[in-house]
């Protein structure tokens, strides 16, 4: 009887142990493993672009505060030559009117408070950071990061004051790390959607294809689909898959061409290094209002900026930038002439114009160089010869798209080079209320 069981019990074993090895089970394990590392990578990635995308940013942001912190620093040059501790006290107040900026200091070279946002730290000596966490120089600016007793986290950025190469002292602005953190944040949060959004339909696909195979190992014999996807294989034509990618790219783009008006009248002048520092002053304002409204600058030639506004996943209402941006340099300009010798800045002109352009690298011996390319540069031009100083003119495109943000005045047609038809043209007046240079 021994002898009789061991047989009998080998052959009535489950059926599961027996087909353990089988080809569905083990392609079973195997998608449940291919299925892991795909969520896997897809987390990874998703991780991975969401720091990169905020670490660009952030520098970004760091940027846009260092030319508030140049704009300062550049204010503060004429108060200080002078001694002028009320002016140098109203260039504070404007500071602390800014809601990003925490506190604002300048000092002298002995390191004496000249102007505080804090006016009881006048004549005191300014404490340098010695708890700083970071410290970091790029060129003049110093930057440190350092936590307040309050628990708020600051972003210390300085600079020399210079003039002529003699130092006049140094300023210090703190800005809100929060802050920064928060509109970074703010900024990420469509684009980490769109992402996860994108990593849930790779993961379906996945999980369809999986299923697909699976019930295609289960049913062997089965046609339809299957067949057809054989078939599709066998008539593969050579070389389908020997497409090269084109790194050009090709977007809808708004340009703001702003310029210097008539700066040939100024090459007569005696002091070429003062004329030379009034145009540095009015460009960097340009500048800063283009950067700061997310703007590219393409190009600086002479006395004239290009700024390239381009919708992205973050940035898509690129005309609305651009007209924004437009309005603060007129606004930024305004404002620094009160008080300033500088007779450049009510002598820029603005042309603002929509279209298709063309971005990519160009090749330029020893190197590459990315640049833009487009018909819509010279129309824009064309729009800022228009303009008289003080003027932004946009075209018709433009203001159709942003017709409910601005009031404007129309203009007579103008005859473009190669064109038949007569463009229409227009000068904005102002932005509504809601839509002011924020």
């Amino acid at each position: 009887m021994g002898d009789m069981i061991s047989p009998i019990l080998s052959q009535t074993s489950p059926p599961e142990e027996r087909d353990s090895s089988s080809p569905g089970s083990l392609f079973i394990r195997f998608t449940a493993i291919m299925g892991l590392l795909i969520i896997s990578i897809l987390l990874f990635t998703t991780f991975f672009f969401t720091k990169k995308q905020e670490d660009l940013l952030f520098q970004e942001k760091v940027n846009s505060r260092k030319m508030t912190l140049s704009h300062f620093a550049h204010q503060a040059i004429s108060p200080l030559l002078e001694n002028d501790i009320l002016s140098l006290n109203l260039l504070m107040k404007e500071v602390k009117e800014r809601k990003e900026l925490l506190y604002g200091v300048i000092v002298d070279p002995k390191q004496i408070i000249k102007a505080h946002t804090d006016p009881a730290r006048i004549g005191l000596k300014f404490m340098e950071l010695e708890d700083a966490e970071t410290i970091t120089k790029d060129g003049r600016t110093v930057s440190s990061t350092y936590l307040l007793p309050s628990g708020i986290r600051v972003l210390n950025l300085s600079q020399p004051i210079l003039f002529v190469n003699k130092s006049l002292g140094s300023i210090h602005l703190g800005f809100s790390l929060d802050l920064i953190k928060n509109e970074i944040k703010k900024e990420t949060s469509s684009w980490l959607k769109t992402l996860l959004l994108f990593n849930l339909v790779v993961f379906m696909m996945g999980a369809g294809t999986v299923l697909f195979f699976n019930w295609r190992v289960k049913h062997p014999s089965s046609k339809g689909i299957w067949s057809l996807w054989e078939g599709r294989k066998e008539e593969k034509k050579p070389g389908w898959d020997d497409a090269s990618t084109s790194k050009t790219l090709r977007d809808q783009a708004t340009i703001v061409y702003a310029g210097i008006k008539d700066l040939a009248s100024y090459n007569n002048i005696k002091d070429p290094e003062k004329i030379l520092e009034d145009i540095n002053e009015c460009l960097s304002i340009v500048t800063f209002n283009i950067l700061k409204h997310g703007g590219y600058i393409a190009k600086i030639m002479g006395g004239a900026v290009i700024g390239v506004f381009r919708s992205s996943p973050l940035k898509k209402d690129h005309t609305v930038r651009a007209i924004k941006s437009a309005a603060a340099i007129r606004q930024s300009l305004k404002n620094a002439k009160n008080g300033s010798q500088n007779r450049l800045f009510d002598k820029v002109g603005i042309g603002i114009t929509s279209g298709i352009i063309l971005s990519g690298h160009t090749a330029f011996y020893p190197e590459k160089k990315y640049d833009f390319i487009g018909e819509i540069f010279r129309l824009t031009k064309s729009l800022y010869m228009m303009a008289d100083p003080g003027e932004i003119i946009m075209s018709k495109d433009v203001y159709q798209a942003v017709e409910n943000l601005v009031t404007v005045e129309p203009l007579p047609p103008l005859e473009m080079v190669q064109k038949r038809e007569a463009w229409e043209n227009f000068r904005l007046c102002n932005l509504t209320e809601t839509e002011k240079y924020d």
